[in-house]
Order: C-alpha cells, then sequence, then structure tokens
C-alpha cells in the first residue's frame, strides 16, 4: 500500500475543493453559481458516472458479488440504526437530525473512495468498491433525501416521486444492464466515462465555493461535527475491521469495506443541500473537516487492515 501516493491523490483534492474556494473570493465565480453547478452534478454528470462505474467491471464470481452485497446490506442496515440512535443519544437539534443522520449513514464513496481504493489495493480492486456501493447509490437518493429535507416544508417523504430522481434511475439501469451482461457501444462507453469523470472535480468546486464566508474559527469549534467525524472515520471501521476479521472474509474484500466504511461524509450531502436549499453551510463543513481528517485516519485503518488480517 502506498501511503505516499494516496496523501498525493488526498492532496490534489483539496487543491481541487480550494480552488472553488479562491475563484468565488476573486469573483472568478459567483457563489450562486454553485446552484447550478450542483443541478448539473445532479442531473448530468453523478448519472453517468454510476451508470459507468457498473457496465464497466468484469471477472469476479457469482459468489464473491452476493458475498459483498450481503455484506453491504447489513453494513448499511447496522448504519441505520445507528443514524437514528447517535443524533437521540447525542441530544441533535430537531432542525438539525436529518443532516447528522445523513452525515453518518453516507460516506464519500464515489468521489474519493474511488481513488482511494485504487491507490491502496490497486485496480483490481474498484470493481469490489462498484459492488459495495449499489446500497448506498439506491439510498442516497431515497432515504438520504428523506434526511435532507427533514424539518423543511419541503420534507421529501419515501413517496413514488422521490425515486423519480436521475440518480436513482442511473443506478437502475447500471443494474440491469450489469445483471443481463450488456455491453454498451465502445462510444457510448467512453462518453459515459468522459462525462462521470467531471463529478469528483466539480463536486469539489461546489464544496469549495460553498465555504466561502465561513468563519475557519467557527469551522474548529463545530464540536458536534468532529464528534461525528471520530465516529464515522475512526470507530466504524475499526468496529467493522474486528467483525470481518472475526467472521474470516477474504482480505480484499475486508479491505475495500474497511476502507469505504472510513470515508469522510460524502459530496452528495452538499450537492443535495444545494439542490433543496437547506444546511448548505454546515454540510460543506463536515465533508470539509471529515475529508482534512482523513490525512490521520487513511493511515490508521491502513494499520489496522495489516495488523487483524
Amino acid at each position: 500500500m502506498d501511503i505516499q501516493y494516496v496523501l498525493l491523490k488526498l492532496a490534489q483534492l483539496f487543491i481541487l475543493l480550494f480552488a472553488g474556494y479562491i475563484l468565488v473570493a476573486v469573483k472568478g465565480i459567483k457563489k450562486e453559481a454553485a446552484k447550478h453547478i450542483s443541478n448539473l452534478i445532479f442531473t448530468f454528470t453523478l448519472p453517468a458516472m454510476l451508470i459507468s462505474s457498473m457496465v464497466n467491471t468484469s471477472g469476479i464470481s457469482q459468489g464473491d458479488i452476493w458475498q459483498v452485497l450481503l455484506i453491504a446490506v447489513i453494513q448499511y442496515g447496522v448504519l441505520i440504526v445507528a443514524a437514528y440512535a447517535l443524533t437521540k443519544l447525542l441530544r441533535v437539534p430537531y432542525e438539525d437530525v436529518g443532516l447528522y443522520r445523513f452525515i453518518i449513514l453516507f460516506g464519500n464513496v464515489a468521489f474519493v473512495g474511488y481513488p482511494v481504493i485504487s491507490a491502496v489495493l490497486g485496480n483490481d480492486a474498484l470493481f469490489y468498491a462498484a459492488i459495495l456501493n449499489l446500497p448506498f447509490n439506491i439510498l442516497v437518493f431515497t432515504l438520504g433525501i428523506s434526511f435532507i429535507t427533514h424539518g423543511t416544508d419541503q420534507h421529501q417523504k419515501l413517496e413514488l416521486k422521490v425515486f423519480l430522481n436521475p440518480g436513482l434511475i442511473a443506478t437502475v439501469l447500471g443494474l440491469i444492464l450489469f445483471f443481463a451482461s450488456i455491453e454498451l457501444p465502445t462510444f457510448v462507453n467512453e462518453l459515459l466515462s468522459d462525462i462521470g469523470d467531471m463529478t469528483t472535480p466539480l463536486s469539489l468546486l461546489v464544496i469549495g465555493a460553498s465555504l466561502y464566508g465561513v468563519n475557519i474559527r467557527s469551522v474548529l469549534g463545530k464540536r458536534r461535527i468532529f464528534v461525528f467525524s471520530f465516529i464515522k472515520l475512526i470507530l466504524v471501521p475499526t468496529l467493522l475491521a474486528v467483525i470481518l476479521w472475526l467472521v474470516g472474509v477474504d482480505i480484499m474484500i475486508a479491505s475495500v469495506v474497511i476502507i469505504l466504511s472510513g470515508m469522510p461524509v460524502a459530496a452528495n450531502a452538499v450537492i443535495l443541500c444545494q439542490e433543496y436549499d437547506t444546511h448548505v453551510m454546515e454540510a460543506s463543513e463536515a465533508v470539509f473537516i471529515s475529508t482534512l481528517l482523513l490525512g490521520i485516519s487513511l493511515p490508521y485503518m491502513i494499520f489496522l487492515i495489516r495488523f487483524l488480517f
């Protein structure tokens, strides 16, 4: 595992994040442009990335697929329970409950997770990551939207219209293509890949732009965000690592699960908050702080994997 390469990839992500901040500061773009960019991501680049990640996978047994899916379903089931329990235990205010449930449940498994998995475990592990992320893709555009709009006048319950969004439609389409073993024409495949590749830089620019005007001292004083970041980055992957070690899961699968479970808060938090005009600043702060702390937590996770497996 090349730690130096991993840290360099993290540095690249932070450069993009700060670029968004600087562009607003020097009036290269208006802060309001973040809303329009997030719409572009939500309706265009993210769906393309989801489809591309599912059709560009091969060389894994059916048994491995179902094992990874079972682990993913159990993991997200436990995290959903934990999200509800922790927001009550830590007495999160009613108006912020949805955001902090989102923070616990959803990590940056695609925008940060894929580059980290590739750097730490190699490209072969990306297939496991794509399979592991299937429940994420379904939940983030259903339960995730319900969380983000909690306590607002546009609260989205789990009704039919919640399922009719670009992200979930793209996930369903990708699943159909994957399980039916349908190969897209090279031209279409490359086009989807190129469009999807825009998602990460654009998302980080949106996060950086959203942070403009924030008081740094105020960010560092957000005790609740640090507490939830510790739970997400350290406690969750540690518990999962011990459980996977006890049941004897293959080291490659276990490594992917552990690392993805310890990813910082999903950039989707900011994208969805922009989309529904709620909690944009606090979501951006949570993504920023948890991503910054990944520089400490990632080496810990790698040490944990080496120690147990």
